[in-house]
């Protein structure tokens, strides 16, 4: 697994731009805007039509960070913002060859 996947996959994402690529759900494919709420299973994604509440399986991302431009399966994101940051975080630290 790649250090930036996995910094993404172990940060907060509301703030983040995100624009939806695949999806079983036509009306979603190109779906762009910034994260305002993160539950288990969605990404709540303000975009300039208004508020869109998106299925975190099934789909992938593109993510705006730090410069770059990440894609991202849902299926690696599909767990509570804060159980998701946790394995983040033990996956930078394998990437960086600490044992944990």
């Amino acid at each position: 697994m790649r250090k930036n996947l996995a910094e993404l996959i172990a940060r907060d994402w509301i703030g983040l731009v995100v624009e939806v690529v695949e999806s079983p759900n036509e009306s979603e494919t190109s779906l762009k805007g910034e994260v305002v709420d993160e539950t288990e299973k969605t990404l709540k994604i303000m975009t300039e039509k208004g508020l869109k509440v998106v299925s975190k399986k099934g789909r992938s991302f593109r993510v705006e960070f730090e410069g770059r431009v990440v894609r991202v399966k849902g299926e690696l994101i599909a767990f509570k913002p804060e159980e998701r940051i946790m394995r983040g975080l033990m996956l930078l630290k394998r990437v960086k060859g600490v044992v944990v």
